[in-house]
């Protein structure tokens, strides 16, 4: 009977509560605090502040803070997550009131303000990056590189540059930069010098890097050749390869990969390729394109639209997502243009965020589910719409009527535009 009451006691316990790292920053009476480390949990959506020996619990949802010995949280190595009692036992001690994405705390005699972490803007040494971000530094400390990549990062023969364009907010910046640290200090190879950059909250400063370098996203690095300061490539976000440093030495290698894009997704549903002709019926460029099945339904869509002058379009498009990225100037990294933006349904409407050549542009605007894109199989997909959210090659989105005629079939053979211009499948 006492292993029977057991196995049910273990049945029916709770899990335990997941914490996962979320770079904030704390100011104690008034001082920033920067071994200060924030986790969120949710349901409920609550915040652990660790500061010392102590963590606060915030549940701002009750108004409360509970306090607790740091031991009730026991975490990863790297100091990434940790995990809870669903119920951590502590004395409430305290209150805290949400402001916007600001929590405000009184506890212990002490006020308490937990805000936005703000990245330092423009060049840092590793020591700055790591006093910025302390849970980087456990990051790199406890990752182990692979032989056979610090072996390749050893065999680089001749003077490189990395500039590292990243931002201490940003969750890509803090996955692949304290590993590319860690390898590049494992190999020793002095042919390898290291640049850090970061960008500000706003992704305004360093403005000079930013508009500059044709900073799109973080992190981005800048492989260049020492020697002759000539870019020979550059990692954007995240690794084509396993790693961000394969990318790098594929980038001096001269043999970078075509990154395979960071939507999940099934299998190959349909390729082809379109041929794009203008309003005089001349010949304007050539779309290919695939459809794969999507893991959570429906389908997702990439495309890239090659015009004649080399401007190139990537469209990615699911049902509730769109990214599009404009390239101006060829395929030398070095040597063109790039606008980068990311359309989201949000509700009963579309957000969109846009960062590159035309600057930084934010869009909130309310707009029917039904919308199309550069891509051409996005028509297929609003054939019965009226009106459509239009996102364009290059910029922000906005709601227009349909003036477009289309052949039958998910794939159709040819789009027809109001304004005479038109798209006939060729394979």
């Amino acid at each position: 009977m006492h292993i029977l009451a057991l196995i049910l006691a273990t049945l029916i316990s709770t899990p335990p509560r997941e914490w996962r790292d979320s770079i904030r920053d704390v100011y104690v009476d008034g001082t920033l605090v920067r071994n200060a480390q924030t986790l969120t949990t949710s349901s409920p959506r609550m915040i652990a502040v660790v500061c010392g020996e102590e963590v606060l619990l915030l549940d701002p949802e009750k108004q409360s803070v509970t306090r607790a010995p740091k031991f009730e949280l026991a975490f990863k190595a790297d100091r990434t997550s940790a995990t809870s009692a669903a119920e951590v036992s502590g004395p409430v001690d305290g209150s805290v009131v949400q402001s916007g994405s600001t929590y405000i705390v009184n506890s212990g005699g002490k006020s308490i303000v937990v805000a936005p972490h703000q990245s330092k803007a423009g060049s840092m040494t590793i020591d700055e990056l790591w006093a910025t971000a302390p849970v980087w530094r456990a990051i790199a400390d406890h990752y182990e590189p692979e032989g056979a990549i610090v072996d390749r990062l050893k065999a680089i023969d001749r003077p490189v540059r990395l500039e590292v364009v990243l931002a201490t907010w940003c969750g890509d910046s803090r996955q692949h930069v304290p590993r590319l640290l860690k390898s590049v200090a494992r190999a020793a190879n002095p042919n390898i010098t290291v640049e850090l950059i970061g960008i500000d909250a706003d992704f305004l400063k360093p403005a000079e890097v930013i508009a500059g370098r044709n900073i799109t996203n973080v992190p981005t690095v800048i492989v260049s050749s020492a020697d002759a300061g000539v870019e020979l490539g550059r990692f954007v976000e995240t690794p084509a390869n396993a790693t961000l440093e394969d990318d790098i030495c594929d980038i001096v290698a001269g043999t970078q990969k075509v990154h395979p894009g960071r939507l999940e997704r099934g299998a190959l549903l349909a390729s082809g390729t379109y041929e794009l002709r203008d309003t005089r019926r001349r010949r304007e460029g050539t779309e290919t394109f695939e459809i794969y099945a999507r893991p959570a339904g429906g389908v997702i869509a990439h495309s890239v639209i090659v015009k004649r002058d080399g401007t190139s379009i990537e469209t990615w498009a699911s049902p509730t997502s769109v990214e599009v990225t404009h390239r101006v100037g060829g395929t030398v990294s070095a040597h063109r243009t790039t606008t980068r933006t990311r359309f989201r349904r949000d509700g009963d409407g579309w957000t969109a965020l846009s960062r590159g050549a035309t600057g930084i542009i934010e869009q909130t605007v309310s707009a029917p589910a039904a919308y199309v894109a550069p891509a051409t199989i996005t028509y297929a997909w609003t054939r019965d719409a009226q009106t459509a959210y239009v996102v364009p090659e290059r910029g922000v989105g906005a709601v227009s009527a349909l003036q477009v005629r289309m052949a039958k079939g998910d794939v159709p053979k040819w789009v027809k535009f109001g304004d005479g211009s038109e798209r006939r499948l060729l394979k």
